[in-house]
This record gives C-alpha cells, structure tokens and sequence, in this order.
C-alpha cells in the first residue's frame, strides 16, 4: 500500500482512470457508487469507492503504457545534455523559476533534437526519481518514469519515455499539459495554461491558493454564478446534483434539494449585483420545486417534496425526505419575501406541516417516507442530525414569516432535544448514520441560531457561540499546511468545507448584530475555509483533468481523488463567499509562504520522510472519508 505521500498526481491519475471506468454508463448513480449488487462490477466497484479500498487496492506501478512505450522508446531522440553558458547555479532559483525551469526543460526534449541545455544543477543525497505525465482533454495520455543521481538525466529519460507512451512521434505531447513530479523530494508541478512553458506549483493534486484577497473572490463569485447557470436543465429548470467534470456530462436526475439550494443562492446573487436574469431563473426553479411537491392528503404525504426527478422515466422518485422539504422552505420564504408571491409562502406553509407531521414526541425526526409496491410508505426513522437541525431551522423560519405560533412550539420541541443532547455529549455531534463530525455539528449550530432568532431566548444564543467555538478551535490552521489550511478535521469534502464556511459566516452576522465582542473569530474562520475552498475551485489552471474545461469553470468538486462536482458544493461556497464579502478589505486577506527551495530539497535529500508528516495526506483522512457526511439516501451535507 502506497504511503501518504505517494497519494500524488501519479497516483491519482491510476484512481481516475479506475474511476472513469467504473462509471461510464452508471449517469444516475454519485461517481463513486457501486451498482447493484449481483451484478458483475459490483465487487470491483465497491472497493473502488471507499477511500480505504482504494488505497490498498491500488497497483504498486502504472504499467498502461508500457506496452506504448517498450513499442516506441527506441524511435525517440536521446538528446546529449549541455550546461547553460552562465552556468545557472542551484543557489539562484527560487520554487517559481525552478518549476518554470523543469517544465521548459522537458519541454524541449519532448520536442525532439539532438542536444538540449538544462540549467538544473541540483544534488542530492538520494537519487532523483521523476514522472513525466501529459494530460489532454482530461484524459491522461502519457507517463514516463526515470531515476539518476543527476536531475537533468532523470527529467530528460523521463519526458522521452512519455513521448513514447504517447506514440513515439516529436509532436505526441504538443497539445498536452504537462505534470512533472519528483515523488522522493515531495515536489510536484503543473505547465500554466497562462504561462505557456512555465510551472505552476501542484500539492497533493491541487493548484495552491498561496494569497487570497477580495479581488480574487469577486472574480471567483463570477465563476460560480455561471456554473449555477449551466446546470439547470433547460426543459424542466430543475437542477442537477452531479457533474461528471473529466467526462463532460450530467446524471440523469434532477434534484429538488439541489434545485431550492441554487435557486437560493442566485437569489444571493441578485441581492448582490441585482440582475433580473438571475431572479428569472430563480422563479423557474421554484416552479420545478413546486411542481415536485405532493398535494395528496389522503395519505399524509402533502406537503413534502419528491426527492428527485428521472429525467428517462420522466416522473418523480416516491421518496419523500425531511432535508428536501427544509432546504425547500428556505427558499420559498426568501422568494416571497423578493416577489410576495402568495405561492411561495402558501407551498412553504404546507411544507412546514408536513415537517409537524414527520416529528416525534420528544422533538426527534423522522427522516423521510419511501414509497413501497401498492402505494403505501414506509417511515425511515433513525436520526440524523442534519435532519434534525434542517426541520428546527425550516419551522424557525416559517414562524418569522406567519408568527403563526404552532410553528415556533414545533421548532420548539426539537430545539430541546438538540439541546438536551448537546447538553449530554458536547458540541461535537454524531447520530444514528455518522460519527462525531463537524457537518452535524455545524447544523446544530445553524438550527438553534434559527431558533434564538424566532424566539429570542438567551441561553439558546450562549449555546450557538459556545458551539461555534468548539468548531473554529477544530480548524486547521497550519500555514507551512497549504493543503489542510482552512478545513476541519473529519469533514473531507468541499461541500462539508462550503457548508461550514456559510455557518461561520452566519454566525459572524449575528455576533456583530448583537454587539458580541470577539466576532472576528468567525470571520477569520470563514477567510481561511475560502482559500481551501478555491483550491477545489475549477479555472483555467486547475481544469488539466477535465474534458471541457469552458463547462467546469466555476464549479467546486468534491475532493482531491473525486473531481466531480456537486452542485450544493458550489452553493455552499458562494453563500459564504457572498455573506463575507462585504465585510472584507481590499488588501491581502491571507497568505501562506511557501518553505525556500533550496530548504524543501535540503530537507527532502537528508530525511527522506521530513515532508510527510507536515505536507502530506494525513492518516485520519481514511477515518475522515469512512465517516464522511453520508447518511441515508438523500442526507449529506446539503439534505
């Protein structure tokens, strides 16, 4: 099994092609789901779709294009290396001219020749081992790999056997971008789209976000709306949960949730730089919304969402979840509020009664109803914290919108509960699906802010902040850590960073509505949850594994070996970005150095695991994955 280190671009390009694999054909399922069982992928693709069985089922090598390249290594030219005139001593680079250095130099020996000059004179106690990859339309189409004591050596047998994996000819990788990595001396690097024949800095799979300031989230605000934009469907305007980014394509599904969680945040949107088309396009979802919203009373089900559309069967799945019909809530109250069309809070109230009916006694949840042969529903009634939290926000917020007290008693009986609970067991919070997490916790936090808002009572607003700053001492915050910086231990995903950063910031808000002192903790939790969110943020340099870079840009996948992306990651991340914004001054907002050269290379020749333990993929990411922030169908971190 591969150490933590080795879980780099290598080794994540082997993942991908696996993963592309197992999901070609599979529209309707998330990417990394296996089929049904009994079918003849299943075994193989439920290994594949847990962090830990990828891991250990990872091959020890990539032998794809060893055939390609025993075939054509002999045809490649084997140019004679020669030193730079002046010399070009180690001591002058810094980490930006090394990397432009060795992607020019590989470069110009994939472009064939007979002698070629290289200006990396680097040594080291240990032998270089490089990989070559190149990348085009998403796909990996070449890798090379070599060792030498010399790194010009390396790099130079490197780049020719990725010229043979790719076809052998002097123009195979012309239309490829570059990877070069060094696995052995922790450092690994990317050809820039902007900067043609220079490098940019790669950790773990991910473009760095060394230096975040208000200018570069305005421009990033841009993106994210036009990827909200693209992935209504244009026929029924309701939304899609997944974008398969590397192969260009959507599920076959259509999610209310999803389509209430854009809709709000182009609602955001439109309250930040008014624009009619947005709030259009707004009130089309809402129509797919209402339209997926059962009116039958007779079995109790009016009230509640249909959870998503097939859009090959044309007709909803008879699932009916909690989750969908608060975050529907939400949304509807806020377009009303926009619009004061009756029908919005009319749909909403006759959610918020069907949320009454789905609550117990004692203030817990029922977590949704599934329909079964002959029309009847089943109750799936283990708790979920998320749904809890999501049912006590969405009947706060329906009582601030109609003062109608049986909403505020209901949201009252739950907010007890949650209260009892944390009372027993702290603010770190698990349930019946999960472990102890962040994204539970967080939405305890959320739902009993809704709560002190409707009801105004102190000691519910003592437990907001308390429980918040449980949550912001749980954040990374290590700045030589340029991978973690700004995530929570055991929430993975970006969705689960995007959620989170859009709590803080609501709590920030409130902190500073009420005169609080200290509020800037939250905010600058929220700033560095930003920075971490666009690393996973799909632009020109970052979209080297994606078919259609123009149809990513904006969107926010999910994690450093899934590149999908889930539509609520992107709203999660805009909510944040949007709630934050104002609040931010025009210069730097945060900046992570990045260790010398010539440290990073001392340091990596002498002690050949001195990167690992601060750079690398931690250990717990394993845990963290297993605990992730699934549940049952329907409830992750935005259902």
């Amino acid at each position: 099994m591969p150490s933590a280190r080795a879980l780099s671009i290598a080794t994540l390009a082997v993942l991908a092609a696996v993963s592309s694999a197992l999901t070609s054909g599979c529209d309707s399922r998330k990417p990394s789901e296996e089929p049904a069982a009994g079918k003849p992928a299943a075994a193989a693709a439920a290994t594949a779709s847990a962090p830990e069985g990828r891991r250990s089922a990872l091959p020890p090598g990539d032998d794809r294009f060893a055939a390609a390249i025993a075939a054509n290594l002999s045809r490649v030219p084997d140019p004679a290396i020669q030193a730079p005139e002046d010399g070009g001593t180690a001591a002058e680079l810094d980490n930006g001219a090394f990397r432009d250095r060795a992607i020019a130099f590989v470069r110009r020996v994939a472009a064939g020749g007979d002698k070629v000059t290289c200006d990396l004179a680097l040594s080291s106690k240990r032998p270089f081992r490089a990989v070559v990859m190149g990348f085009q339309e998403g796909k990996q189409i070449a890798r090379g790999d070599a060792s030498d004591a010399a790194l010009c050596v390396a790099l130079k047998d490197a780049a020719r056997r990725a010229v043979a994996a790719a076809g052998g000819a002097p123009e195979a990788l012309a239309g490829a971008r570059l990877v070069v990595e060094l696995p052995d001396h922790h450092e690994s690097m990317l050809e820039s789209v902007e900067r043609p024949g220079k490098g940019v800095e790669l950790v773990e799979g991910l473009v760095p976000v060394r230096a975040l300031d208000k200018a570069l989230l305005a421009r990033r605000i841009e993106d994210g709306k036009g990827y909200l934009s693209r992935v209504i469907d244009p026929r029924h305007k309701g939304v899609h949960k997944y974008y398969h980014a590397p192969a260009d394509r959507f599920e076959h599904e259509l999610h209310t949730i999803y389509t209430a969680s854009t809709a709000l945040t182009l609602l955001k949107l439109h309250a930040y730089k008014p624009d009619e088309r947005l709030l259009r396009l707004a009130t089309e979802a809402a129509g797919f919304m209402i339209g997926m919203q059962s009116r039958e009373a007779r079995d109790r089900t009016a009230g509640g969402f249909f959870y998503a559309f097939d859009l090959d069967r044309e007709r909803p799945e008879r699932r009916l979840v909690v989750g969908t019909a608060s975050k529907s809530i939400f949304t509807l109250l806020e377009l009303h509020g926009v619009t004061k069309d009756k029908r919005y809070l009319e749909s909403a109230v006759l959610a918020a009664d069907w949320l009454i009916s789905m609550q117990r006694p004692d203030g817990r949840v029922r977590s949704a109803l599934i329909g079964q042969e002959g029309g009847t529903w089943k109750v799936q009634g283990k708790e979920s914290t998320l749904y809890t939290g999501q049912v006590l926000s969405a009947l706060s917020r329906t009582y601030r919108a109609t003062n109608n007290k049986k909403y505020l008693d209901a949201a009252a009986r739950t907010a007890d509960y949650l209260l009892a609970k944390i009372a027993e067991k702290g603010c770190f919070l698990g349930d019946d699906y999960r472990k102890p997490n962040p994204i539970s916790s967080s939405w305890a936090v959320q739902s009993l802010l809704d709560f002190a808002k409707a009801g105004g009572d102190p000691r519910v607003e003592q437990t907001v902040f308390r429980c918040a700053d449980d949550l912001v001492k749980r954040q990374w915050r290590r700045p030589e850590d340029a991978y973690r910086y700004g995530r929570w231990q055991r929430s993975l995903s970006s969705s689960g960073s995007g959620w989170l950063a859009e709590v803080m910031s609501e709590v920030y808000h409130h902190c500073r509505k009420k005169g609080t002192e200290g509020c800037d903790r939250y905010k600058d939790a929220v700033v560095a949850a930003i920075r971490l969110l666009l690393q996973y943020t799909y632009g020109p340099e970052s979209s080297f594994v994606v078919k259609n870079p123009q149809a990513a840009a904006g969107g926010v996948f999910w994690s450093v070996r899934d590149r999908y992306v889930r539509t609520d990651s992107v709203c999660h991340a805009m909510n944040a970005y949007l709630n934050i914004i104002g609040e931010l001054g025009d210069g730097p907002l945060l900046t992570l150095p990045e260790r010398p050269l010539a440290e990073r290379m001392a340091l990596a020749a002498e002690a050949p695991s001195a990167g690992a333990a601060d750079t690398g993929l931690p250990e717990e990411d394993g845990d963290e994955a297993a605990a992730g922030q699934s549940g049952p169908k329907g409830d992750d971190a935005d259902e």
